[in-house]
């Protein structure tokens, strides 16, 4: 049982009780107590919701066929929790991940170009996010991939090592973000716009970096030995095989108040 149908039984339940009383005289304004009592409930369920989470693969899943794309471009909108992203979906398959309330998939072929949009709702309010309390998903590693992420207050983590990742473009407010870029996808270019957030990346041995800083207030530790400042601005770094490299990522990181690590 969703935890949702949970929730709004015990609030049905509630009100059930409030007419009750109402009936028997003791109350005379019955929605003047339910949504009072309702807050009350939402908060106590939101701080109880990690003792009721099941684990992460558990709950209902969605997928989104390939269709014999031979690339494709992921839109991901989500206001506020933890969202994971990895490779490992099915052969033939675009994505799969959580499912729940809060989100809706649309898709739609054009040449050859397969166009994903995800819409996530929050997951810490327990009848919009997954069972997991955590959104999950796969990507497909048989394709180039483009990826899109417009996200508010939010926890997100990329493991992109595995996926032949092309673009990563991630709008986002206060929050943290982690990626592991891609082993062996060519080509990646990776801008990040952010507000009050802590990002953490990490570049595979053997891929070779460009990195170029446009921050506020910022706290930032790069492995210069790896990826050597190049202008007395301070604000540009490269690997010294960056123009000849097999595989290579550039990085343009823009914000405020910032803590960035790339590694």
């Amino acid at each position: 049982m969703r935890r949702g149908n949970i929730f709004w039984g015990m609030a049905l339940i509630v009100l059930g009780a409030l007419f009750f009383l109402q009936a028997r005289g003791l109350v005379t304004d019955v929605l003047g107590w339910f949504w009072p009592v309702l807050l009350i409930m939402l908060g106590a369920w939101v701080m109880a919701g990690r003792f009721l989470t099941r684990a992460p693969d558990s709950g209902e899943t969605f997928s989104i066929d390939l269709q014999g794309a031979a690339k494709l471009d992921l839109d991901f909108d989500h206001g506020a929790g933890s969202v994971v992203f990895t490779g490992g979906a099915p052969a033939g398959v675009a994505i799969t991940g959580s499912q729940a309330l809060g989100m809706d998939v649309s898709s739609q072929l054009s040449g050859d170009s397969l166009g994903v949009d995800l819409n996530a709702g929050p997951t810490f309010i327990p009848f919009l996010g997954p069972e997991s309390g955590e959104w999950r998903f796969q990507v497909t590693q048989e394709v180039p991939v483009a990826i899109k992420v417009d996200a508010g207050a939010s926890s997100l983590d990329f493991d992109m090592t595995d996926i032949r990742l092309t673009y990563l473009g991630v709008d986002t407010g206060a929050s943290m973000l982690k990626v592991k870029l891609p082993v062996n996808a060519g080509h990646t270019l990776v801008n990040v716009e952010s507000g009050a957030a802590t990002v953490d990346m990490i570049v595979p041995e053997g891929v070779a970096a460009r990195i170029r800083l446009e921050q506020g207030v910022s706290s930032t530790k790069i492995d210069e030995k790896r990826f050597p400042l190049l202008t007395a601005m301070g604000n540009l770094y490269q690997s010294p095989d960056f123009d000849s490299a097999a595989n290579k990522v550039e990085i343009n990181l823009e914000g405020g108040a910032n803590s960035v690590q790339i590694r």
